[in-house]
């Protein structure tokens, strides 16, 4: 979610979960990585560990890979299902720390564990060398 801030979009779009995952995009709380590469071919986890979503309890990587690459619209539906699960339990978990008052904390571990994609850290080095 952070490298969409600096790329200048609002992560509190609504349509942004549904946007990507079009694209075959899915948001984990460690990156954001297409699915429909050849790496997901025989990979039988679901998008992220952990996930109590519809489309993580249902479906593998490896499946919703073979749907976004026929263009079989269930895809990008389970990938949508999960980035907007996503989104919603980060904000849910991020209101429950500044109420708690370990808003600082929540942040530093989400940092530390979130990995921007080559595109972001690619325009990071652009940005430093102006």
């Amino acid at each position: 979610m952070i490298e969409l801030i600096a790329r200048g979009m609002d992560m509190f779009d609504c349509v942004l979960p549904t946007r990507m995952a079009r694209n075959g995009t899915a948001f984990t709380r460690r990156g954001a990585f297409g699915l429909k590469g050849s790496a997901y071919k025989a990979d039988f986890r679901p998008i992220e560990e952990g996930c109590e979503c519809f489309a993580c309890r249902n479906f593998t990587r490896a499946y919703l890979r073979h749907l976004l690459n026929v263009n079989e619209i269930l895809g990008l539906r389970m990938v949508s299902v999960h980035n907007s699960h996503l989104f919603l339990k980060l904000m849910a978990d991020a209101r429950a720390a500044i109420a708690s008052g370990t808003f600082a904390d929540f942040y530093r571990e989400f940092i530390a564990n979130y990995t921007p994609s080559q595109k972001i850290l690619s325009a990071r080095e652009i940005k430093a060398e102006r």
